[in-house]
C-alpha cells in the first residue's frame, strides 16, 4: 500500500451573502491499494453555507488509479486530461447527499443532477466565480499529488495524456488498421474493410508519460519494428515534440561503460534488466531516446541517466 498527503488552501478566501469559504490550509491523505481502484479522502471542512441553514460545507477528493507493486508502477490522470477518473472534488452540505461534483479537466456534475438539489448548486448566478475557485482547488490537488507520486523513492509514475494536437486531415491519415489484432498497415481511404478489420485513431495507441527515477534500469522490446508510427512522426521527433527539447545523447549514456553512438533513435523499451517480446495490448511498452547501438543490442540493459521522462504507449500493437 502507497500512503501520500497533499495541502493545499484558497489564495483568497470566498464570501458573499450565501457562501463563505475560508483560506485556512488543509492537507488531504490518499491510501492506494494494488490494482485498479478510486481513492478517497476524508472529508475537509472548506466553510459554511449561510443560505442553508448555516450548514458546513465539507468537501472530499478522489481519483481513479492503478498500482502495480509487482513493477513498481502507478498509473493516474493528467490535471488536464478530462476523464471521470481524473481528479474530482464532490462538495456537499454536511448532514445532506445534496452532491456537487468538480473535476479538474471538462466539466463537473451532469445536467439532469442539478434539479436533485435544491439546496446546494454553485454553477447559479448566486455564487459567481465559485467554479473557477472549485476547479482551481482540485487542478492544485491533482498536480500536487503527481509531484508527491513522483517524490516516492523507486516508483515509475505513468501519466495519462492526450496525444500531440493535429487536425482532422491528419488524424485520418494516420488511422492505423489491425486484422485478428495484428497491425495490417495505415488506413488507405478509399479501400474496402472487411468486418474483421478494425480502424484505431491515434488516441488509442498514446497513453501519456511516465517519470522513471534515476538510475531506473530498462531494456529493449524484441519484435517492435512493425509498430505504426503515431501521427506519422518518428519516434524520436514524437518525443522531441512531446517534451519540448530535442534529445542530443543517450538516455543510458555510458552506462556499465557501453560505446553509445552519437545516432539517436526513439527506442521501445520496458522496465527491468532483460529484452523481451512484450504480448499484444500490454501498457507497459515505453518510448526513450537512446542511441542506435543500444537500440540494436538486446544483451544489454540501459538506465535513465540523462531523460528521465518517457512517452507511455498503451494497447501495445493492439489486442
Amino acid at each position: 500500500m502507497l500512503s501520500v498527503k497533499v495541502s493545499f488552501s484558497l489564495p483568497n478566501p470566498y464570501r458573499n451573502e450565501f457562501v463563505s469559504l475560508s483560506d485556512s490550509e488543509h492537507t488531504v491523505a490518499f491510501k492506494l491499494d494494488e490494482g485498479t481502484n478510486v481513492a478517497r479522502s476524508d472529508f475537509v471542512d472548506l466553510g459554511v453555507i449561510s443560505s442553508f441553514e448555516g450548514r458546513r460545507l465539507l468537501g472530499q477528493f478522489s481519483f481513479e488509479y492503478t498500482y502495480e507493486p509487482d513493477r513498481r508502477v502507478i498509473t493516474v490522470c493528467g490535471t488536464d486530461f478530462d476523464s471521470a477518473g481524473s481528479m474530482c472534488l464532490t462538495t456537499v452540505p454536511q448532514g445532506t447527499t445534496e452532491y456537487c461534483r468538480q473535476r479538474s479537466a471538462g466539466g463537473g456534475f451532469v445536467s439532469d443532477e442539478l434539479a436533485a438539489n435544491p439546496h446546494w448548486n454553485y454553477l447559479t448566478t448566486l455564487t459567481p466565480g465559485l467554479r473557477d475557485v472549485f476547479r482551481g482547488i482540485v487542478r492544485t490537488v491533482s498536480d500536487r499529488l503527481i509531484d508527491a507520486l513522483k517524490k516516492v523513492p523507486q516508483l515509475i509514475v505513468q501519466v495519462r495524456k492526450d496525444p500531440p494536437e493535429m487536425s482532422a486531415e491528419e488524424h485520418q491519415q494516420f488511422l492505423t488498421v489491425y486484422r485478428g489484432g495484428k497491425f495490417l498497415g495505415f488506413h488507405e481511404p478509399g479501400r474496402q474493410y472487411g468486418p474483421q478489420d478494425e480502424i484505431f485513431t491515434v488516441d488509442s495507441v498514446f497513453g501519456g508519460e511516465v517519470t522513471l527515477t534515476y538510475g531506473e534500469a530498462f531494456a529493449n522490446v524484441i519484435g517492435s519494428t512493425n509498430d505504426p508510427k503515431i501521427a506519422g512522426l518518428s519516434w524520436i521527433q514524437l518525443w522531441a515534440n512531446q517534451f519540448g527539447t530535442y534529445p542530443v545523447v543517450c538516455t543510458s549514456y555510458q552506462s556499465n561503460g557501453f560505446n553509445c553512438g552519437n545516432s539517436l533513435v526513439g527506442g521501445h523499451v520496458i522496465g527491468g534488466t532483460h529484452a523481451s517480446i512484450v504480448p499484444q495490448g500490454s501498457n507497459s511498452v515505453w518510448i526513450l531516446p537512446i542511441c542506435i547501438q543500444h537500440n540494436n543490442n538486446d544483451n544489454v540493459y540501459m538506465q535513465a541517466l540523462k531523460y528521465l521522462k518517457g512517452i507511455w504507449l498503451k494497447n501495445y500493437l493492439g489486442s
